[in-house]
């Protein structure tokens, strides 16, 4: 039983995450200037295998990869990279969260 509460925990706190992760991918992107289309597609993701991961809708994932990349006339103005390395921040929430989930589910 107790395994199923840590299980549930961690199930709800990467939800959580995921959600706020994602509102700090499409900052990022509103900042370095990105088209709306493609902030608006921006999210992240979790699994147990993975960890979080960045995705865009797959319609917008060329475009997406030229702006955080940059192309031969463009510069880069990564997104997904900055948020990705500041992942303590992230971690610090995700942690929180599980940790509020147990003591709820005790």
């Amino acid at each position: 039983m107790k395994q199923d509460h840590v299980h549930s925990a961690i199930h709800k706190a990467s939800l959580e995450t995921s959600r706020f992760v994602s509102a700090h991918l499409r900052s990022e992107a509103h900042a370095s200037n990105w088209p709306a289309h493609v902030i608006n597609s921006l999210h992240a993701t979790y699994n147990k295998d993975e960890g979080f991961e960045a995705k865009v809708h797959s319609s917008h994932h060329a475009e997406a990869l030229e702006h955080e990349y940059g192309t031969t006339s463009r510069q880069p103005s990564a997104a997904v990279r900055r948020v990705s390395n500041r992942t303590s921040e992230a971690e610090t929430f995700f942690a929180g969260r599980v940790f509020r989930h147990l003591e709820d589910l005790l």
